[in-house]
């Protein structure tokens, strides 16, 4: 297939991260819909995932990681998302999720978590959902947590909270904390029954009065102690991987609209293809463009943060709401472009059989998170008045 442009940036990858997931795209591709079936993208698909360091990819070199930035992350993540939107999440998802550990005490993170490398397997959710009381030596914390995505038994959990009767931080926010928490310490329940990214296992779980040490606790948005430009950065740089799994799913959603254009005639044409119809090639050639443009903003926004990072600068209010902002424009223009991509397959792309249907009802998923959905784009709009 000739594509407008390539699906995803010609980025040096340490460790070849990127090298050794691409050789696992056939049978991330091939298991989608098993996966989709069994509510898990399927053991053997984790461990190669695994074994390929995508779950490390964004962590230090000190500890066994490959310390990607957030471009060359976004990467891997595009590539998995294309062969499967829920494979794709996962990634995103475990890889990302160690930056709001960064506030953890830095003895913590060498001699307890990472003393042993980097591959591990994190899942939980940053949602202050937890109430936790102060007690000698650390917190008693209860709570209900939802979205917690990882089709895997993992290493470690993390679940954000709040200290019952603390007052507000200087500048107003409330003192979210998190925790990090041994998987034997919370309860699982069979939550996630959804319309879509069905294979992620974004399940609740509970956890009541348990006790959890000072130091398995910080702040999500204190001092960094994980030593890699990627978690310097002063507020969460997930967006782009966000960003990543959107246009990997319109990857896949553009690639299943070529295979349907070369074998679809319509009803009342037999004659001609699909792919032959001038109206079809106009819009098919728009929708690329606009795939393509999609990309080049996430991939304009984030290098611009990610220089800022790497020169030891903080990103201007501009630099840093125009890549959240852009999220949010993915977010919301990757739903409008797999309405047409549907639209423009006609009925083909109706049929549970048809991988385009799952792509459709993944993005949909994708978006209603809540980076998607921040406010980011009136943050920018205030920037850009002068009025942050």
């Amino acid at each position: 297939m000739t594509t407008v442009s390539d699906p995803t940036p010609k980025l040096k990858t340490d460790d070849d991260v990127l090298g050794r997931v691409r050789a696992l795209l056939p049978d991330i591709a091939a298991a989608a819909a098993d996966g989709e079936d069994a509510r898990s993208v399927r053991p053997q698909i984790i461990t190669g995932l695994r074994e390929a360091g995508a779950f490390r990819m964004a962590l230090p070199r000190a500890w066994g990681g490959a310390e990607l930035g957030m471009l060359d992350s976004a990467a891997v993540v595009r590539e998995v998302a294309r062969a499967d939107t829920s494979t794709g999440w996962t990634v995103q998802a475990a890889s990302m999720a160690w930056f709001f550990l960064r506030g953890l005490p830095q003895d913590t993170l060498e001699d307890e978590v990472f003393v042993g490398g980097a591959d591990l397997l994190l899942r939980g959710a940053i949602a202050p959902k937890g109430r936790a009381t102060p007690v000698p030596g650390g917190y008693r914390i209860t709570g209900r947590w939802p979205l917690a995505s990882g089709p895997f038994t993992p290493d470690w959990m993390l679940a954000g909270f709040m200290v019952e009767g603390a007052g507000p931080l200087p500048d107003g926010r409330p003192d979210m904390r998190v925790a990090l928490i041994r998987p034997e310490q919370v309860t699982f329940l069979d939550t996630w029954d959804a319309v879509g990214l069905r294979a992620t296992q974004s399940n609740d779980f509970t956890m009541e009065d348990m006790f959890v040490p000072e130091q398995h606790t910080g702040s999500p948005f204190g001092s960094n102690n994980i030593p890699a430009p990627l978690f310097d950065l002063p507020y969460s740089p997930t967006g782009a991987s966000h960003d990543a799994v959107i246009l990997g799913a319109l990857d896949g959603a553009l690639d299943d609209l070529t295979e349907i254009a070369a074998s679809k005639r319509p009803a009342f044409n037999p004659r001609m293809l699909l792919g032959q119809d001038p109206v079809f090639q106009e819009k098919f050639a728009e929708l690329q463009l606009r795939a393509a443009a999609l990309a080049a903003l996430s991939q304009r926004t984030t290098e611009t943060v990610m220089n800022r990072t790497l020169a030891g600068q903080a990103p201007t209010a501009t630099e840093w709401f125009s890549y959240t902002g852009g999220t949010q424009h993915i977010h919301h223009e990757g739903i409008r472009l797999l309405n047409e991509i549907m639209t423009l397959s006609g009925s083909s792309g109706l049929y549970s059989a048809s991988s385009l249907q799952r792509r459709w009802r993944d993005i949909r998923c994708v978006s209603q998170h809540v980076v998607g959905n921040n406010g980011a784009m009136r943050a920018l709009g205030a920037a850009l008045s002068g009025q942050s």
